[in-house]
């Protein structure tokens, strides 16, 4: 019969992934793996699997988050809550207008030319 093996899974970070898992191969496999040194190939693997479990704990965290109306950040996530909780969002687009801008100016010399000094520029 297998051999009964504590495991959690409520480590959150890098530094609490690594400390575990050194704590889990000293405990299973004390003949087999002990060189714990920051140098050796053995801890190189365990960084990685620590670096994985860290990068897959901040996107469940970030999935989890998204499925509460009050903390989501997603606009497609906010309409997908709000259409399970009944609520139909008024689509809008953007207004649209023709707009003709005019100007009095003084006008100078004598031949009455407008003064360009005076205008304004509408980008």
């Amino acid at each position: 019969m297998a051999e009964t093996r504590d495991i959690k899974y409520i480590n959150r970070n890098f530094d609490d992934f690594k400390s575990q898992l050194m704590e889990y191969a000293k405990a299973y496999f004390p003949d087999s793996y002990n060189d714990f040194s920051p140098t050796s190939p053995g801890m190189m693997f365990i960084e990685m699997a620590s670096y994985v479990g860290d990068v897959l704990s901040f996107y469940q965290d970030n999935q989890l988050q998204e499925t509460f109306l009050q903390h989501a950040k997603n606009p497609g996530n906010l309409y997908a809550l709000a259409y399970m909780m009944g609520y139909r969002p008024k689509a809008v687009t953007v207004a649209e207008t023709e707009l003709e801008v005019t100007q009095l100016v003084d006008a100078t010399g004598p031949q009455f030319k407008p003064d360009f000094d005076q205008a304004i520029v509408v980008s």
